[in-house]
């Protein structure tokens, strides 16, 4: 369970900034939107949805956790001694250009709560801790200056000869993950529970549900959800066929053929079952669509996200989603938003992040969203993203958001496009 995420001097964060899952004091939604941690005191947001006008540094934010979850995963394996670290920094001001990013993340496991950071460069990790909380107080379990680590008493003492092999561009947590420490490896499955999409490229979405139709269990879950959407069709079927079968009649060069034979042995073909209807109205055959060629594009979009709906629904995961309104109707856009904030549809309680342009999701007729669940990125002349919610902005309940919101005066949006008038046009 993701609690909070909080990154400095990467991208256009310069200045540190955090989004909360922490549920605030408001009344609204809480029955809905809202669910109990398994620790007493916390109670975490189902969903949060970020707006922002374009460049203000919505895409930047997951950008962050992405790198984050990246380097956790794999600095122990995919880096040699020296090699640099693809980090971004600020590069907007003298003050943070030699700086080292920060990247933290605090979240849940069982009944403990643990808070995870580090700071990195291009060259090194300057410092690496980790946390853990009983009722308000933290204890350490490590803490790390450069290549010099301090264990805390839970840490266990056959970790201490892993000190010595941490390279200083790697952080300590994923080599102890690699050597099956028991806690570092419970950590790195919740950090691996973060998933992202982007709402602009369907394609990888679209295999990661066709593998998903192969498991019996998901495929259910997936045509559940896809006939409820009222795509107009019955069913979805996934067919494997080899690459060369695809190709036998094409006319591409050989050596392109072999290349993508090679990488691509096989192939999913995706259809749609619809039904044939005669003059009577009566159903008198099934007929197949090819997905990627007879459907239009919001159902490509909505076959596409299916996928990592269901798994994330299934296995309590987090779920990202940039441009989350790109190709969908704004009722299907709303149906999932729901669904994430359904007690029944949501039992593992999954989270979802969005980012969107769409206003209407913040209408006050719509009732999705708490105020703490709606945030605004804002970019300053100096380039610098913040981000605040509706709650620490202290907008009050009965504002007209959507309203507020496009006149700018949560400067989410500040548009004002013309042409210099020291040039005449020939209209």
């Amino acid at each position: 369970m993701l609690v909070k995420f909080s990154v400095c001097n990467f991208l256009s964060f310069k200045e540190n900034t955090s989004i909360s899952f922490s549920a605030t004091s408001l009344t609204e939604h809480r029955e809905e939107n809202i669910f109990q941690s398994p620790i007493n005191d916390i109670s975490l947001l189902k969903s949060l949805i970020v707006y922002g006008a374009n460049s203000s540094g919505k895409s930047n934010l997951f950008s962050a956790l992405g790198f984050m979850k990246r380097f956790v995963l794999n600095s122990s394996k995919d880096s040699i001694s020296g090699e640099e670290i693809g980090v971004e920094r600020f590069r907007l001001s003298t003050e943070t250009i030699k700086k080292p990013s920060f990247f933290e993340l605090e979240f849940i496991i069982e009944s403990t709560k643990y808070r995870y950071g580090f700071k990195v460069d291009s060259d090194r990790v300057h410092s690496e801790y980790l946390y853990y909380q009983i009722k308000t107080k933290e204890y350490v379990l490590f803490e790390r200056d450069f290549q010099e680590i301090i264990r805390g008493k839970k840490i266990d003492k056959a970790n201490e000869k892993l000190f010595d092999i941490t390279r200083e561009n790697a952080l300590f947590l994923s080599v102890c993950a690699q050597f099956n420490d028991p806690l570092a490896t419970s950590i790195i499955k919740e950090i691996r529970k973060i998933n992202f999409i982007t709402g602009l490229d369907d394609f990888s979405s679209s295999e990661y549900t066709a593998r998903m139709l192969s498991d019996n269990k998901s495929n259910v879950f997936i045509n559940d959800l896809l006939k409820s959407a009222n795509l107009g069709f019955k069913e979805i079927k996934v067919e494997r066929v080899s690459t060369e079968d695809l190709l036998l009649k094409s006319e591409i060069p050989k050596e392109l053929y072999k290349i993508i034979v090679k990488n691509n042995p096989e192939n999913n073909i995706i259809s749609t079952k619809h039904d044939v209807y005669n003059e009577k109205g009566e159903i008198v055959r099934e007929e197949f669509f090819d997905l990627n060629s007879d459907e239009s594009l919001g159902t490509r979009k909505f076959f596409a996200l299916a996928g990592p709906l269901v798994d994330a629904l299934i296995d309590g995961k987090v779920l990202i989603i940039d441009e989350f309104d790109s190709r969908l109707h704004p009722e299907l856009c709303k149906a999932i938003i729901k669904l994430f904030n359904s007690s029944r549809n949501n039992p593992r309680n999954a989270q979802l992040i969005i980012a969107s342009h769409n206003s209407t999701f913040i209408n006050s007729n719509n009732k999705l969203f708490r105020r703490d669940q709606i945030i605004i990125a804002r970019k300053n002349k100096y380039g610098v993203t913040k981000m605040k919610s509706l709650f620490d902005l202290k907008i009050r309940k009965d504002a007209s958001f959507e309203k507020d919101y496009l006149s700018g005066k949560y400067n989410g949006v500040e548009i004002d496009l013309n042409i210099s008038n020291q040039f005449e046009l020939d209209l």
